[in-house]
């Protein structure tokens, strides 16, 4: 089932209505109270990464569950032309994003990265490293979109991460610390040619 789509903003529009949606689905559902705060810890998490992104962009939030299979989408494109976008990413005196700690910033720059284009999006890889995308075949995403040209998961992240845990053991503590890695089953970012979608995942069955 999917929920009716809400139109969210960077200026708090519509963020209410988005917990509220949360909410009820969680009453929907049956949750149990333990289980809904999660649920609503999740969209908190998926609503603070929207408020931390600056420039002009439609959004919209909504829910699709199988049963108690619930995902928690974010859609977005930018309202802006490629010249608004540069001046926006020269802001800071490198001409690029700040550097970010924590695993939601680095959900948050690439949500953004792909909002802003796809040759922001090819920067942010040089700069994190080439395993930071999947390269989807057009037609085929984890997400469903069919324009989904890249994806970012948390769940390979994590496997990367453990691979190399000795020699960079601060990734590591970003993952343990963090709410969203400990309480999603998995969350994933789809850059498609005019727009980004992040999906967050969790099974409560």
């Amino acid at each position: 089932m999917i929920s009716s789509k809400i139109r969210v903003t960077n200026n708090d529009t519509g963020i209410n209505d988005a917990l509220s949606l949360t909410d009820k689905t969680a009453e929907a559902l049956g949750l149990g109270r333990k289980e809904a705060f999660h649920l609503r810890l999740l969209a908190e998490e998926m609503m603070s990464m929207l408020r931390a992104i600056t420039g002009d962009f439609k959004a919209m939030f909504w829910i699709e569950n199988e049963g108690k299979n619930c995902t928690l989408h974010l859609s977005a494109m930018s309202d802006m032309d490629y010249m608004k976008r540069r001046e926006i990413l020269s802001v800071s005196t490198s001409g690029k994003n700040t550097a970010r700690t924590g695993i939601m910033e680095k959900i948050r720059g690439i949500f953004e990265a792909g909002l802003w284009g796809m040759e922001e999006s090819f920067r942010l890889q040089a700069e994190y490293g080439t395993t930071m995308f999947n390269y989807a075949s057009p037609g085929v995403s984890g997400l469903g979109m069919s324009e989904a040209m890249y994806l970012w998961s948390m769940q390979k992240y994590k496997n990367d991460v453990a691979n190399v845990r000795e020699d960079n053991p601060d990734d590591w503590d970003e993952l343990e610390k963090s709410i969203i890695a400990n309480i999603a089953d998995d969350v994933e970012v789809g850059v498609k040619r005019d727009g980004v979608e992040l999906a967050v995942h969790k099974n409560f069955a």
